[in-house]
């Protein structure tokens, strides 16, 4: 069943809603990217969070389900983990990227993008003083990128015309 994410924590609905589709799919990349998604969403959401019961739940509910994978996940480093989401959020980009410049964009496609959006701003958890800036740059630039061609798309089919193909 899914996590109920109340108002105050509206901000951290898609990366819970990432990690929920995530484990549909059981490859060990995917159980990753789904543990950092939440770890993201709590980090993100303790400073949103009020003194709700309702916040109060869905973090805690959260953090548990972060304890239950916390010993899978103790077999990676922090830079492989960050290796595998980098991997997987270029995965998502690259698909909606192709498509988008095939010509062939629609709403899936948005949604793709979106996704990937999501995935690259779960790096920023990654980020510490040894990381490469020009790799942070180029995260960063995906993530912009990903979330206003999304944008873009469902403008031009709301507005009935077919979605410009990107340049990325």
């Amino acid at each position: 069943m899914p996590l109920s994410v109340p108002p105050e924590l509206k901000r951290i609905k898609p990366f819970v809603q990432r990690a929920e589709e995530l484990d549909r799919d059981q490859s060990p990349e995917s159980r990753i990217v789904a543990y950092y998604c939440r770890q993201w969403a709590v980090q993100a959401g303790i400073p949103l969070s009020t003194a709700s019961d309702a916040a109060k739940t869905c973090l805690g509910e959260l953090l548990g389900q972060l304890e239950g994978e916390k010993g899978a996940m103790s077999v990676f480093n922090r830079a492989e983990s960050k290796q595998i989401c980098r991997g997987f959020a270029d995965t998502v980009f690259d698909r909606a990227n192709a498509v988008d410049r095939a010509g062939a964009a629609d709403k899936s496609t948005a949604r793709t993008f979106y996704a990937a959006a999501s995935f690259f701003e779960i790096l920023q958890q990654f980020d510490d003083k040894s990381t490469d800036p020009d790799v942070t740059k180029e995260e960063e630039e995906r993530r912009v990128y990903a979330k206003w061609k999304a944008t873009e798309i469902l403008k031009a089919i709301r507005e009935g015309r077919t979605p410009a193909p990107g340049a990325f």
